[in-house]
């Protein structure tokens, strides 16, 4: 099997820089990546699928608590599903969840295998391509559905390269090995450190947070592309948009910033599909710099919500957001 390598001609991602703070967090789970890994490389890939979905099932059926967040989330996605066909929607879902962390560590390994399997849907090829020759830097908006590490890494891979800002996790050894089977796709990794901002005084959480800010728009002023989740409110400073009928924190900084810069707006999901993963890349979702920035910034938010709402709508079973995106009941 040969060891994956970034796309030919193209220059390796930087080693990753992280601004941090606090507590670097227990060993465990980075251990336990190392030994799935092995696993994963050790299996033929269904059968490493199986023992995932295993595991997520065993999750689901000994901590139920640690699933209420994706629970409530998705009876907002499903306000007439009965009891019954919830939890089947619950259950698919954390299979497919444990799917795509099989998906993100075979990344350090598939080689050029990765793009097996990927299809972008007509036009979106061409769509894409256009928006990084203006210049002026592609902001890509995205969800966490389906497999969208896989295909963001086999785009990479194809030469199209693409950062990805993406939070820290800890211990920082488990967070180099997750970054290390990106950058061998040639994925460049923009971290921010969430946990440390929640946990730091306003001074540092602002410092974090910058630091991130800043490379983000290095990258879109340089004419570069960078992958934006929008459908998680990480920090906890999101603004209240209608969301499925209901307000919800939405990151709309991400929206702001790609404004700030000038860049290409373009809203881009990944769908699994039977074989591989689908890319869905969507028109341009155009704006005024000239018109009052907080106007501009709430009408774009709400055609990407739209978009996110139809997307969604259509795979329940593969939007991975264990947290609750809506405030849920106490107790």
């Amino acid at each position: 099997m040969s060891v994956s390598t970034v796309p030919p001609g193209a220059q390796p991602p930087p080693v990753v820089t992280v601004a941090t703070h606090g507590d670097d967090g227990s060993m465990l789970p980075y251990y336990g990546y190392r030994i799935a890994e092995a696993l994963v490389r050790a299996l033929p890939r269904r059968a490493a699928y199986g023992l995932a979905v295993a595991c997520a099932d065993t999750v689901r059926l000994t901590r139920p608590g640690s699933v209420r967040g994706l629970r409530w989330n998705l009876a907002h996605v499903l306000p007439d599903a009965a009891p019954g066909e919830l939890r089947k929607v619950v259950r698919r879902n954390l299979r497919d969840q444990a799917r795509f962390w099989v998906d993100v560590i075979s990344m350090r390994f598939d080689g050029e295998a990765i793009r097996s399997g990927l299809t972008v849907e007509a036009g979106g090829q061409e769509r894409y391509q256009t928006a990084l020759a203006t210049g002026r830097g592609v902001a890509v908006i995205s969800l966490h559905l389906g497999s969208w590490e896989r295909g963001l890494a086999a785009g990479n891979n194809l030469g199209y390269p693409l950062a990805l800002l993406a939070e820290y996790m800890r211990p920082r050894k488990l967070f180099d090995r997750v970054v290390g089977a990106r950058v061998a796709q040639g994925v460049r990794v923009v971290p921010i450190d969430i946990a440390g901002i929640r946990e730091a005084d306003d001074a540092t959480a602002r410092r974090l947070g910058a630091a991130a800010m800043r490379d983000v728009l290095r990258i879109l002023k340089s004419g570069g592309a960078i992958a934006l989740a929008m459908d998680r409110d990480l920090i906890g400073n999101g603004e209240p948009y209608p969301f499925f009928g209901a307000p919800a924190p939405i990151p709309v900084g991400v929206v702001d910033a790609a404004m700030r810069a000038g860049s290409v707006i373009m809203p881009v999901f990944l769908p699994r599909i039977p074989g591989g993963v689908e890319v869905h890349i969507g028109p341009e979702i155009p704006y005024d710099r000239g018109a009052p920035r907080a106007e501009e910034v709430h009408r774009v938010v709400m055609e990407i919500l739209a978009v996110f709402e139809k997307v969604i709508g259509e795979h329940p079973e593969q939007w991975h957001v264990l947290d609750p995106i809506w405030e849920m009941p106490s107790g």
